[in-house]
């Protein structure tokens, strides 16, 4: 796919990724701070409805009144959690491929573009610890490539790592219960708007370039 300047579009993709991690890691700790003393006063549908909508930014959450602090999020104030962040990112990081799909007219991201938007996100922070993240960029691209349904994005490895490195959310309480059960929709939802939202992006980048090429014509 042709870009103004490439260098920016893959930086610019990259960026998104990352933003798009950052957004579902707050997300979490959104919802987890539901089933605090706000449980009662706050709709579960709003707080879904600003956080789809407004990718990849939660700080409009906050107009609800909630909150993501050692009040609410206690349980995920340790090192091992924060680890989720690098974990959310790699997950996505993995799915790149699929913005092969994405056409401009015939036009399509090449190989090895779709690698150094990957490249670029690793080099960011994304990691995958413990090998946590069975799926990889391969797998995905080889899918892709058959024509092949890429598996779910589920919260299976979250919860997994969770029960293996985060004992105070392992624990079973009403709020981390809540948690566990509220995951499974949200990565499913979440991830269904960053893509679609991912792909909206490299139009943009891609739009820009068929503009200026109209306008040298």
């Amino acid at each position: 796919m042709k870009f103004i300047n490439e260098s920016a579009a893959i930086n610019g993709m990259a960026d998104y990724i990352i933003k798009s991690g950052v957004c579902l890691f707050n997300s979490i700790k959104y919802i987890y701070s539901l089933a605090e003393n706000e449980f009662y006063n706050v709709n579960i549908k709003d707080v879904l409805k600003i956080m789809l909508n407004n990718m990849p930014d939660t700080d409009c959450i906050k107009s609800l009144g909630l909150r993501i602090d050692d009040y609410t999020c206690r349980e995920m104030q340790s090192e091992e959690y924060n680890r989720v962040l690098p974990l959310i990112v790699f997950s996505l990081a993995v799915r790149i491929p699929v913005l092969k799909n994405v056409k401009c007219g015939e036009d399509t991201l090449s190989d090895d573009q779709l690698y150094r938007i990957y490249t670029a996100v690793i080099e960011k922070g994304a990691e995958n610890y413990n090998e946590i993240i069975s799926e990889t960029f391969l797998e995905t691209k080889y899918l892709v490539r058959k024509g092949k349904k890429v598996p779910a994005f589920t919260a299976d490895w979250y919860k997994s790592y969770i029960y293996a490195k985060v004992p105070a959310l392992a624990e079973i309480t009403n709020k981390n219960m809540f948690l566990m059960g509220f995951v499974d929709m949200l990565f499913a939802m979440f991830y269904s708007a960053m893509e679609d939202g991912l792909a909206q992006k490299l139009m943009e980048y891609a739009d820009e370039t068929a503009a200026e090429a109209e306008e040298e014509n």
